[in-house]
């Protein structure tokens, strides 16, 4: 049995000049919520000396309940840096077609049995998840085994900036020696107005703010944040220990999918109040033309989002001239660092590629006009399932609650583990008992 325990706050310490990359101003990606407002604006003053925790005294007794989370996200990202596509859900960072990665589980427990006495109330007092604090501390080294408390790794002029009554040295000495000191610091950096601004309460953006003191992209790892080497791995990693060790293991999974939505219209979100939540074993990410991180590009020559990370060409059709086809997709992949996608019709005459360079999924739209559901299904299948990836139309009437059940279920059965489910919604939203019944199919579909 996992043992639980009630996380607590996140300790920033400056122990070397952490050297900030990119823009001080950065765009929020699609479906990250701000959430409340911070407890505290930059620059406050805070009297240390009246602190309501002594460190030499040793911790308070833990807070009781379980404190926050971040909220979840709405859509697949990668914050526009063409690295590593992540989503928060059901409290997991997860990462597209993998399960919520996870460290070592005496290290948190480790770091829960040191500082939950100050995590947990600093964190809930600044309105951020204990699981955040404790991996800043995590990932700074001060959960390792028989080490004693030495700071936080916290982006250079932090310190000085939240506590203005304090020199830059006094600052970053109490830093390195003081756990009380630290964890109320860093609870109050990821609530402060300049980085709220910049992670969103997103927690993998969170991690980047506290390292570098902003959010860009310019990382030399998987993740292609900026941050210290390693220092997002470690981070996430610990974020995620810490739900597990809080509230459960992550369910098992038959297999893991991406439900990918070509959104021209409406979707609401699953696992918002009251509508029905993903288990993670399947993520879902909106193609739109809302959403910037992607290069939307046409047979007829239009461009959405051309600096977008990741770009899709809607459509294929053996009508078109194959010639100016294949010179559309060379330059909709063409300059972007990201994946890319091919959405196929079938006229008749089967599902044209139109590419197999670059390009990471072929969507086979099921469906042969826009009044049909997935009636080229059985179609698909005899064809041996070009592309692999199919394409459903719920954008219609005809899509009722059990139509969407019924198929979602039926045409998910043949997508295998790491593939794609492809959406079409136009011009009906997706949401309420329709929303629900897709979920539940997917959820069903992916269960082990």
């Amino acid at each position: 049995m996992v043992r639980r325990f009630a996380l607590a706050a996140l300790a920033l310490v400056a122990t070397a000049k952490l050297v900030a990359c990119g823009t001080d101003t950065v765009a929020t990606p699609d479906g990250q919520d701000a959430g409340p407002p911070p407890n505290a604006g930059d620059g406050a003053v805070f009297d240390d000396d009246a602190a309501a925790f002594d460190d030499d005294a040793g911790p308070p007794e833990p807070a009781a309940g379980g404190g926050i989370w971040e909220p979840r996200t709405n859509t697949l990202h990668d914050y526009g840096c063409a690295g590593l596509d992540w989503q928060i859900m059901n409290h997991w960072i997860v990462i597209a077609h993998k399960a919520p990665e996870v460290g070592d589980r005496a290290q948190i427990q480790r770091c829960a049995d040191r500082y939950a006495g100050w995590v947990t109330h600093e964190a809930d007092a600044a309105k951020v998840s204990r699981a955040s604090i404790y991996a800043a501390l995590e990932a700074s080294g001060a959960c390792d085994a028989n080490a004693t408390y030495a700071g936080i790794k916290l982006a250079a002029g932090l310190c000085a900036k939240l506590r203005p009554q304090l020199t830059a040295a006094d600052c970053a000495a109490q830093l390195q020696t003081d756990a009380a000191f630290g964890v109320k610091l860093t609870a109050d950096a990821l609530a402060s107005a300049s980085l709220l601004a910049r992670h969103r309460r997103d927690p993998v953006l969170m991690g980047a703010a506290l390292a570098q003191g902003t959010v860009a992209c310019g990382g030399a790892d998987r993740w292609k944040v900026s941050a210290p080497a390693g220092w997002l791995d470690r981070y996430a990693r610990a974020y995620n220990t810490s739900r597990e060790l809080q509230e459960g293991e992550a369910a098992p999974c038959g297999k893991r999918l991406v439900a990918t939505f070509a959104l021209y219209t409406g979707l609401a979100d699953p696992g918002a109040a009251g509508a029905a939540a993903s288990n993670a074993c399947w993520t879902y990410e909106r193609v739109s033309k809302d959403n910037p991180e992607w290069k939307l590009c046409n047979y007829d020559g239009t461009v959405h989002h051309p600096g977008g990370s990741k770009w899709a060409y809607d459509d294929t059709n053996s009508n078109h001239s194959a010639a100016t086809e294949s010179a559309r997709i060379a330059a909709c992949r063409s300059g972007v660092p990201g994946r890319g996608y091919i959405d196929m019709t079938n006229r008749g005459s089967g599902w044209a590629s139109g590419s197999a360079t670059g390009v990471r999924a072929h969507f086979a739209e099921l469906y042969s006009s826009q009044f049909t559901v997935d009636d080229q299904f059985g179609a698909w299948l005899a064809d041996g399932k070009p592309g692999g990836a199919p394409m459903l139309n719920f954008g219609e009437p005809v899509a009722s609650a059990k139509v969407i059940g019924d198929e979602t279920l039926r045409v998910c059965k043949q997508v295998a583990n790491g593939g794609f489910l492809g959406v079409y919604l136009y011009p009906l939203a997706l949401s309420g008992a329709r929303l629900a019944a897709f979920v539940n199919a997917m959820n069903a579909c992916t269960a082990p």
